[in-house]
């Protein structure tokens, strides 16, 4: 029932109108341990500045992403220690001899750029590939996947599908990281303009016929169902749609709490250069929303149009939502 209103949302709208050492710092890391047990897996994806542990999305960011140089997987050192349980102490880097050393338990670990070897707790053994050191985006080490994450005791495979890299305990069954890699199928599908819109708000979209949509799963509108929540779909042709909306089992809207900082938190990224159209939106949008809230759905102001920066931007009132904006190329 829920998906057909989001359809129906969304026919009325359209009526009306992509493995370095990091030396760098990590802001926010996820602590990949589960009491004294290492993580069940770990993905990385060629091209992609993310990791993901234990199957969770999104993933952990980095400042560098994997590549494939020589027919082998290169990762950022640095996150993939952190990725492989260990703590920031454990990951060094000498930069006068320009080697890395990991260390887990009582395995060391080192590689030296460019020396074609693997050194595990002082024994060299000899492998097919160099690590790597490159300037972009930042000055990093890229050490091969496969050989740094059996040194320290886990398995490694490659999904040549998804372009990604799995890692898990040795001796341990091979994880089940379907969920991480539709997850990541979808964000190589997805336009920039949903990407860009998906780390905006903190949230995923997903695939709604030929458009993306973002709408919030139903138990949690339902259990703030006192408040607005937002939706936002895009179109194949660029357009995109942004809904204040109230949860359908209320009987009686009047009391919602209104939050239309994401309509204004699009029109102001989309928009940058024009903060008098854009505050002329938001003004109106204030007052499409109190009109619904205040009739309890049974009023709307009329759509309104505006000309801003090479676009149709239209505000108004229809169905489910509050107040809605529809910015779509003239």
């Amino acid at each position: 029932m829920r998906k057909i209103k989001v359809f129906a949302l969304l026919l009325v709208f359209a009526l009306l109108a992509a493995i370095p050492a990091a030396s760098g710092q990590q802001q926010e890391r996820v602590d990949v341990y589960e009491g004294k047990q290492l993580v069940k897996s770990v993905v990385f994806q060629i091209g992609r500045a993310e990791y993901f542990v234990d199957g969770r999305v999104p993933g952990e960011k980095m400042d560098a992403a994997p590549f494939i140089e020589n027919g082998r997987t290169f990762v950022p050192v640095r996150y993939l220690g952190y990725a492989l349980g260990l703590a920031e102490k454990d990951v060094s880097w000498d930069n006068e001899e320009q080697k890395a050393a990991l260390k887990r338990g009582g395995t060391v670990l080192e590689m030296t750029i460019g020396v074609p070897e693997v050194v595990t707790n002082g024994q060299a053994k000899a492998i097919d590939v160099a690590p790597i050191l490159k300037s972009e985006p930042a000055w990093r080490t890229y050490l091969p996947a496969r050989f740094v994450a059996e040194g320290l005791g886990y398995e490694v495979d490659w999904d040549r599908t998804t372009q990604t890299v799995i890692c898990w305990p040795k001796d341990e069954q091979k994880p089940d990281v379907r969920a991480v890699q539709e997850y990541v199928r979808e964000q190589v599908l997805k336009p920039e303009t949903v990407r860009e819109l998906d780390s905006m708000f903190g949230v995923s979209s997903k695939p709604s016929g030929s458009s993306w949509m973002y709408n919030p799963p139903r138990e949690e509108t339902f259990r703030n169902r006192d408040k607005s929540y937002f939706i936002y779909w895009v179109s194949p042709d660029g357009t995109i749609g942004v809904a204040i909306c109230w949860d359908m089992s209320l009987p009686d809207i009047r009391n919602v709490q209104l939050d239309l900082s994401p309509i204004e938190k699009v029109l102001a990224w989309r928009f940058p250069d024009q903060p008098d159209a854009v505050k002329e939106m938001i003004d109106y949008a204030w007052q499409v929303a109190e009109k619904t809230r205040s009739s309890n759905g049974f009023e709307r102001l009329p759509w309104r149009d505006y000309q801003v920066g090479g676009c149709k931007v239209k505000v108004g009132s229809v169905g489910g939502n509050l107040v809605g904006v529809i910015i779509k190329k003239s």
